[in-house]
């Protein structure tokens, strides 16, 4: 293991550590309370923060109940309190937050492992599926646990929200062809899958999307269903093509690694036992959200839903560059598992006999 330097900390996150420190110096038939921070720029509207708040901290709080040692006094800092969209990384970092969501699709120039789903379109819209495989990678390739230590942080466990981009418009989309010249707004990652098709992309997220499609900062977007209904991007983008674009990981949830030394050991596997119940629900949100986001846009805001043919997404899909095969060799060039990772993806996906309507380890 590589030395790792560690940033400046604040006095928050010190404080914090000192009181989960102070467990051992207490009688063992004490409970201790230890003061625990999470972080997010984002709203319960959101589902990876809505299943944080309603089933990942309740299960972790479950989980100490047993033996009744420890108990967490929880500090909820989302909806932007504490540290704004994007910024949950270096929130995390300095100790701004115990632990938050990091929006990995929002930083693939300091986790670029986590890209890879974004490198892969067109492959599957199975988004339980996506999360195992990231988890299923992480366990595999210690190079992940690397990278977020080089942030001073550890990683519990990956997350997702997106079943399946479409691209939501304010005039209609009919074939590939319409998309040529159009100016779409995206998360960064995918902003190729557009970019290839003829349009210009504008990185953005959704805290801001709903004013930047309303006052023409982009007059398109690459968003799934149910972010459409709960955030009413459909409002002012009320056309929407699917082109089975896919669904990709985005999120993790990590501890500043200052706090988790100082963490018992019990509280640690508390809040490692948390993660399967986060994960499930956010799958459960986005699964029933795509079906309601998607009737609630056609009912409140007269959504036309158009389904591109199956030859124009392959034909949208073969336009792309060799993605998958140029991040692998980037990562490859960082002595980074890129190659190998790619293809052990590929393969979990082939096998699963998902959409793949490229081999984006081949070409």
């Amino acid at each position: 293991m590589p030395k790792i330097s560690i940033p400046r900390v604040t006095a928050f996150a010190i404080a914090a550590a000192a009181t989960a420190t102070v467990a051992f110096s207490v009688p063992a038939t004490a409970q201790q309370t230890i003061n625990l921070t999470a972080v997010s720029g984002y709203p319960p509207a959101a589902t990876w923060i809505g299943a944080l708040i309603d089933a990942y901290l309740p299960t972790v709080d479950a989980e100490l109940a047993k033996t009744g040692k420890f108990k967490i006094n929880w500090n909820k800092g989302i909806s932007g309190q504490i540290v704004k969209p994007r910024g949950e990384l270096e929130g995390v970092e300095t100790g701004l937050g115990d632990l938050g969501v990091i929006v990995t699709a929002f930083h693939a120039d300091k986790v670029p492992l986590y890209d890879v789903a974004f490198k892969t379109p067109f492959t599957t819209k199975d988004l339980g599926l996506v999360i195992a495989t990231t988890a299923k990678m992480e366990a595999q390739f210690p190079a992940y646990g690397k990278t977020w230590a080089t942030f001073n942080q550890v990683n519990l466990g990956p997350g997702g929200a997106v079943d399946n981009y479409m691209l939501w418009s304010k005039t209609q989309i009919k074939s590939l062809a319409d998309i040529k010249g159009r100016k779409v707004g995206a998360a960064g990652p995918n902003l190729p899958w557009v970019i290839a098709a003829g349009a210009a992309g504008v990185q953005t997220n959704l805290a801001e999307a709903y004013n930047s499609l309303s006052t023409g900062i982009y007059d398109n977007m690459i968003v799934w269903r149910q972010a459409a209904g709960a955030f009413k991007l459909c409002e002012p983008a009320p056309f929407v093509i699917d082109a089975d674009l896919g669904a990709v990981n985005g999120f993790s949830l990590n501890v500043n690694k200052d706090v988790w030394d100082g963490l018992p050991d019990e509280v640690k596997r508390a809040l490692r036992a948390g993660i399967p119940a986060w994960q499930k629900e956010q799958v459960k949100r986005v699964n029933e959200g795509a079906e309601s986001g998607l009737e609630r846009c056609k009912k409140d805001f007269g959504t036309v839903y158009t389904r591109m043919s199956d030859s124009e997404i392959k034909q949208w899909a073969n336009l792309l560059p060799p993605l998958g095969k140029e991040w692998a060799a980037a990562r490859d060039k960082k002595g980074e598992p890129g190659t190998a990772i790619l293809k052990a993806w590929m393969d979990e996906m082939r096998a699963k006999k998902q959409l793949v309507a490229r081999d984006w380890d081949v070409n």
